[in-house]
């Protein structure tokens, strides 16, 4: 396989800008075959937000990608996320990437419209999954993640965004039957061994740091990245902001496979290098040991050895793990954390103006779903004695 990850320098969102620098990544990454294809592009579109937040792939990003398929002979371009919470008929049109679809000629698909099993015999932890049927009718995938941290997976990139090829609120039954960071790390290789994306291009012009995916702060990179090799990509965006890349679960547990790489070090820089572009203060979220379970030097292969832990050893787990906190002063009681929540630790109490989010902290899992949705970031990820 490719081990090339390309890094270009891209002052802003600038279409032209944008589309010259993501041109040269691909050139020099080891070039793309899209003539005469149906190109599925999956965005990083967390929940609708507008693209200042730099929660979702900026539509800017998003229309230089389809000019540049274009330009290579594409068929047709497919464009399309599931949020976790989407709403009916939703356009991603907050995002500006439902006008940039229309505007380019593209289709948007809702993924929830059509599902099919797709099989992946190589999966440790799971083979099937149910997917949009976009798959299905496309030559391939290629993954547009925005640069992020990740309160749960520290880091979220190329790999992660597949995850929205799941549709909608099933996703968060995943983070109940693989609660542990290294199961949910092999839930999401197993995808992507399944799915097979070529290629990904990543949006760092804009990034994310702090309490990611969508409470932290924009930070500008100013950066393209772009390669066939979506472990060696997320591996080198790692690194940029200062994250050793075996530190992050899905990076750690996709190397142990054998597939993408075998060693990190063989990650090749046919452009800028990732000492060149490295960010010393880029605000993270802080790494953590592992309290899951570990069966002979492995961590975690499933979600059964989550619950194979002693219930004592399981409880000092979660007592020390950091939980999500409701500010009260700033929650509007939508409710989407309670719909979005898969083990049901959250629920509306009382009535009127007492109304007010309660939190079964014997029943949260510490999937940090409610932070990632909340559209008011009333929910902080808060240090084990903290929480409200």
């Amino acid at each position: 396989m490719n081990n090339k990850v390309a890094i270009v320098r891209c002052a802003d969102y600038t279409v032209d800008k944008v589309y010259r620098a993501l041109k040269l990544a691909v050139e020099s990454a080891g070039g793309l075959d899209a003539a005469g294809k149906t190109v599925l592009l999956k965005p990083n579109i967390l929940f609708d937000a507008a693209p200042e937040k730099a929660i979702c792939t900026h539509p800017g990003f998003l229309e230089a990608a389809i000019q540049l398929l274009n330009e290579m002979g594409a068929k047709r371009i497919i464009v399309g996320d599931s949020p976790g919470l989407q709403p009916p008929g939703f356009s991603a049109k907050t995002s500006g990437i439902g006008a940039v679809v229309k505007k380019t000629g593209s289709e948007w698909r809702d993924f929830t419209k059509g599902k099919i099993e797709l099989s992946g015999q190589d999966g440790r932890v799971m083979k099937v999954f149910t997917v949009t049927d976009a798959l299905k009718e496309a030559d391939f995938v290629i993954s547009l993640p925005k640069l992020k941290t990740h309160q749960l997976m520290y880091f979220t990139g190329a790999m992660k965004n597949l995850f929205g090829l799941i549709p909608t609120l099933t996703k968060s039954t995943f983070h109940v039957r693989f609660p542990s960071q290294e199961s949910f790390a092999a839930m999401i290789t197993d995808l992507n061994l399944a799915v097979k994306p070529a290629y990904a291009f990543m949006d760092a012009i804009i990034a994310m740091e702090g309490p990611g995916p969508s409470a932290g702060k924009p930070r500008k990179l100013g950066l393209v990245l772009a390669s066939s090799n979506l472990l060696a990509l997320d591996a080198a965006a790692c690194g940029i902001i200062g994250y050793p890349p075996d530190k992050i679960p899905i990076n750690r547990e996709a190397l142990s496979r054998n597939y993408w790489l075998k060693g990190f070090d063989e990650i090749e820089y046919p452009c800028l290098t990732v000492e060149e572009v490295k960010v010393t203060d880029f605000v993270k979220v802080h790494l953590k040991k592992s309290l899951g379970p570990r069966v002979r030097g492995l961590r975690a292969p499933s979600q059964l050895l989550d619950f194979l832990l002693p219930k004592p050893i399981r409880c000092l787990r979660d007592a020390l793990s950091s939980r999500p906190g409701i500010d009260r002063s700033l929650c509007i009681r939508c409710g989407d954390c309670t719909r979005i929540c898969g083990s049901r630790a959250m629920e509306l109490k009382g009535e009127g103006k007492e109304k007010y989010v309660h939190i079964d902290y014997r029943r949260c899992i510490r999937c940090y779903c409610c932070h990632e949705i909340c559209p008011v970031h009333a929910i902080e990820v808060k240090k084990a004695g903290l929480g409200r």
